[in-house]
């Protein structure tokens, strides 16, 4: 997946492999990422997936040597584009780590929009945006899953541990819930790692 990557995380992630790959750091993964998914349902339907993903101290540190160009220890609006540019719209031909499924069927993403990016207390920075779906979607009468995972297993995408998912923006006349469970169906890095599966669960209220 090197050749992918150079159109998308590891633009700024190779630079910092050659400090770490001649040795053990061959093996798999180079970056942890703590998600949230936010599903975005109104009008009885689900729209769009929000994503936040919160880097690791030291890929944090990556994107800051490579695009705060000012050493200012924050990201300006004209950073913030390079980065969207050099450092992720290329993870388009991975599906940007998200397995949205419908009934089973996996949504194809047209692309990503609202990139952003945040910096947490702890120096930690955050990729924010968002995924629609290319047509709206009722969670109560529709199986919905997500599954976060690098198929080639460079980035370790986990769930964040509180809120991994998240319904922020839900119709008021529904309630909805996720479980997790293995994806037992999609192993990656030869079958030895499982990613995990949110299944959604949606009803209205009343009903």
């Amino acid at each position: 997946m090197i050749g992918k990557f150079k159109c998308g995380i590891a633009a700024a992630f190779l630079s910092s492999v050659g400090a770490v790959a001649a040795g053990p750091a061959a093996a798999h993964p180079h970056v942890w990422v703590d998600a949230v998914a936010d599903l975005g349902i109104r009008e009885g339907a689900l729209q769009e997936v929000r994503m936040r993903w919160t880097f690791d101290d030291f890929f944090s540190l990556v994107l800051f040597e490579d695009f705060d160009v000012n050493d200012n220890k924050r990201f300006e609006p004209n950073e913030v584009e390079k980065m969207r540019d050099g450092a992720f719209t290329g993870l388009g031909e991975v599906a940007f780590f998200t397995d949205l499924r419908i009934d089973g069927v996996r949504v194809d993403w047209s692309g990503a929009r609202d990139f952003g990016v945040e910096l947490g207390e702890d120096g930690r920075a955050s990729y924010l945006f968002t995924l629609d779906l290319p047509q709206p979607v009722d969670p109560v009468a529709h199986k919905v899953s997500v599954t976060l995972y690098d198929p080639d297993y460079y980035v370790d995408v986990q769930f964040a541990e509180t809120g991994g998912v998240s319904f922020t923006d839900l119709d008021p006349s529904l309630e909805c819930g996720a479980r997790y469970e293995p994806a037992e169906d999609t192993p990656i890095y030869f079958g030895s790692v499982i990613p995990k599966r949110a299944v959604v669960e949606c009803w209205r209220l009343g009903s």
